[in-house]
């Protein structure tokens, strides 16, 4: 009997409420952001995948959504676990989920994540590290005020430098002499530079070209500094020369020198001062503690990679030189307090919460503006990006700090900690009877290494590290396989993960290798390498899946090669895909999203069974056009429910649809054939899927016309379309 997935899935509502959860994702589904993982899917998209799989077609979906469920004659396998969002949903459903990744990180995450812990004792120990460790970290960000009071330094700022080649005179490298204004400058527009002339801090505006320094009467443009694009300007003697020319002769990455400070005072309110002697004490009792703390380091290589090169090229060739001085210092205090709790799960907690810190503490980190958290974290744009103005928070940090020890604790391990006692969904207005909480199953479980102990162990949940196209789990022992698998892209995950593997390893000693990347990870540039290692993961999810079993996961891709792979790889394995629809996977304000030329917003849902050999079936309708009938059936469905569709994101749902229609020809050949095809022209049919008609199928609302016609212009220029009539006609609105 077909389950609901297979049917009249609710896909467009489920995206509205998804959506909802995307702009909190931290919030709504805190137990997944104990430590940092890339490309963290919707906790309600994969409940509502788990449940359509179960369900018969015939059944409330969203009664069982929205109440209790108890799954525990369900096993559930997921082969590229990540962040553990399919396994945390399952588990709150009742399922026997086992979950498997190749990335240690990823691993030591999850089980930190899923894992039973004493409420109490995990208390109990951050208050032990608050009276034992704080003060030592704290005293390394004190300073004196200009009033005189011994006061606590939140942030320090930070410009890196370089001696000029041509007169040898150090040259503060500033993109601009601007360093802190407001995240939304249109409400407030004030803004802090520093003087060239004498380093004092001048308040200005933030578009201000014109700014006058109070202490020595200098007057300069604060949008200009010494570095322009890839030159660099010497203030001295005014010759230009390219700092990637300097890095070749240097042996290590750039100093930097502090030159300002964001100070608490005791009055709770915030000041910016200039260094003065009493931090510059402090940094010399930095440098003679960093002297020992270094040596006591590993010095473990960054291998080069696409996402590691850049900062290979500005040399930093060990993981240790992304830290300054006293970041070094403080982190070793800090880890080898961790080292001394007792307790195996708490110190893996505690671990995970230092080494997430750790994203926000470095010299890659920089600035956000007023108004906002005030660091951005080192991954804002999925690589390893060298900062030219990088800063420096305080490690432990207080109640007014951001991306601090004790701040996070507060928003990552209390906020999970109680997620995970009393699991909630998110409700939107417009679901009238739907409540939060109280259905769902507490997300704690005895983590098991091995499938035989996993068996032999009611409630636990089991979660290995390694390669997925070869696991320990029996022919046909799991009944639903639910997944979001890499896709063919430039982002390594290993690469990245590499900077938490340092420091994590040396807390938990996870494996003696020096790096997480393994040529069995599935993430490549190289087309048929990834196609190859996808079909050896899917192989083995069909080998110990049942055969009535579905085999369901999300994907997307803006190439027609990344198409071809994963068809390839759903083929070659033995499945067929029955059934695909978009669901709402990202965060429409996501940097990575913001950059794109053409931002894909929405996942492909696929729905495979294992293939049978059939005849094949007689066609009433040509397949292209039927693919294109339910392609722009879906996306009515979503922008009806108010969720705009970007010309990309209905090239997916045709993608999608043509991948059901090739697979209904039950011939390798011809299926190859087909897609091929539809390479050269896919895209002449995508303006069909988003109109009907000549009809807009989404209408943005007033407030976004402006937007719209901006957008539309640029769309006509782009067509060459004569824009005559009604615009809207010949514009698809979805294209936002």
């Amino acid at each position: 009997m077909p389950k609901l997935i297979e049917s009249n899935f609710p896909f467009a509502r489920l995206s509205r409420i998804a959506e909802q959860e995307s702009w909190r994702k931290e919030v709504y589904r805190p137990v997944y952001y104990i430590h940092k993982w890339w490309a963290r899917r919707l906790g309600t998209v994969f409940r509502g995948l788990i449940l359509g799989s179960r369900l018969e077609d015939t059944a409330d979906f969203w009664t069982r959504f929205y109440g209790p469920n108890d799954f525990s004659d369900v096993t559930l396998f997921d082969p590229f676990m990540g962040s553990g969002v399919t396994v945390g949903e399952a588990i709150k459903l009742g399922c026997r989920a086992i979950g498997r990744d190749i990335n240690s990180v990823a691993v030591t995450a999850c089980r930190t994540a899923f894992e039973k812990y004493d409420r109490v004792a995990v208390r109990e120990t951050f208050r032990r590290l608050e009276t034992t460790i704080a003060p030592t970290l704290l005293s390394l960000f004190q300073t004196r005020s200009a009033n005189g009071d011994i006061t606590t330094v939140l942030y320090y700022f930070m410009v890196k430098i370089v001696d000029c080649p041509h007169c040898q005179n150090q040259i503060d490298l500033f993109k601009r002499q601007i360093f802190s204004a407001n995240a939304v400058p249109k409400k407030d527009p004030s803004a802090r530079a520093l003087c060239p002339a004498c380093g004092m801090i001048v308040h200005t505006q933030y578009d201000s070209e014109t700014a006058l320094c109070t202490s020595c009467n200098h007057q300069f443009n604060p949008q200009k500094g010494s570095v322009l694009g890839s030159k660099v300007h010497c203030p001295d003697c005014h010759k230009e020369f390219k700092l990637v020319d300097v890095m070749r002769s240097r042996n290590g990455p750039l100093g930097y020198r502090r030159y300002a400070k964001m100070i608490l005072l005791q009055d709770g309110t915030k000041k910016y001062e200039p260094i003065n002697d009493y931090d510059r004490d402090i940094e010399k009792r930095v440098a003679d503690e960093y002297a020992s703390a270094i040596a006591e380091l590993p010095r473990v290589r960054v291998e080069p990679g696409y996402n590691t090169n850049q900062m290979i090229k500005h040399n930093y060739r060990y993981w240790h030189e992304l830290f300054s001085d006293r970041q070094v210092v403080c982190i070793r205090h800090l880890a080898e307090a961790i080292k001394t709790i007792d307790d195996v799960g708490i110190r893996r907690l505690f671990s995970c919460l230092f080494s997430g810190t750790l994203e926000f503490n470095n010299l890659f980190a920089s600035f956000k503006g007023e108004g906002t958290g005030a660091v951005r974290h080192m991954f804002a744009n999925h690589i390893l990006k060298p900062e030219l103005m990088p800063i420096e928070a305080n490690l432990w940090g207080t109640p007014k700090s951001s991306g601090a020890f004790s701040c996070l604790y507060q928003s990552r391990v209390e906020r999970a900690l109680d997620y995970k006692a009393h699991p909630t969904e998110v409700v939107i207005d417009s679901y009238s009877g739907a409540k939060s909480g109280g259905f769902s199953k507490q997300l704690s479980a005895p983590v098991t290494g091995t499938y035989a102990a996993f068996t032999e162990s009611s409630g636990s949940v089991y979660i290995s590290q390694g390669d997925s196209s070869c696991t320990d789990i029996p022919d046909g022992a799991v009944d639903l396989i639910v997944t979001d698998p890499p896709f063919f892209d430039n982002v390594h995950y290993s690469q990245l993960a590499d900077f938490f593997y340092y420091w994590l390893n040396q807390l938990l000693n996870l494996s003696p290798a020096c790096s997480t990347r393994s040529k069995a990870e599935v993430q490549d540039t190289d087309a048929f390498l990834f196609t190859s290692k996808l079909t050896s993961v899917f192989a083995e999810c069909r080998r110990i899946l049942r055969n009535d079993g579905l085999f369901v996961f999300t994907y997307h891709h803006a190439r027609h090669d990344g198409w071809t792979a994963v068809h390839r790889a759903i083929r070659h394995a033995g499945f067929i895909c029955t059934r695909s629809f978009p669901i709402k996977a990202e965060m429409a304000v996501s940097m990575p999203l913001q950059q794109a030329k053409s931002p894909i917003h929405l996942d492909l849902v696929l729905v495979c069974r294992k293939s049978v050999l059939d005849a094949t079936p007689q066609r009433e309708t040509e397949p292209v056009r039927e693919a294109i009938t339910r392609a722009a059936r879906q996306a009515s469905e979503l922008t009806d429910s108010g969720i705009q569709v970007s010309l990309a994101d209905a090239k997916v749902i045709l993608m999608g649809q043509l991948l059901c229609e090739t697979h209904r020809l039950h011939c390798l050949d011809e299926e190859e054939s087909f897609l091929e095809h539809r390479e050269k022209d896919v895209d002449c049919y995508v303006e069909e899927v988003i109109t009907e008609k000549g009809e807009v199928l989404y209408k943005a609302p007033a407030t976004q016309q402006l937007v719209l016609f901006e957008k539309m212009a640029e769309y006509l220029a782009n067509k060459e379309v004569e824009r005559t009539g009604d615009p809207l006609r010949v514009f698809p609105a979805a294209h936002l």
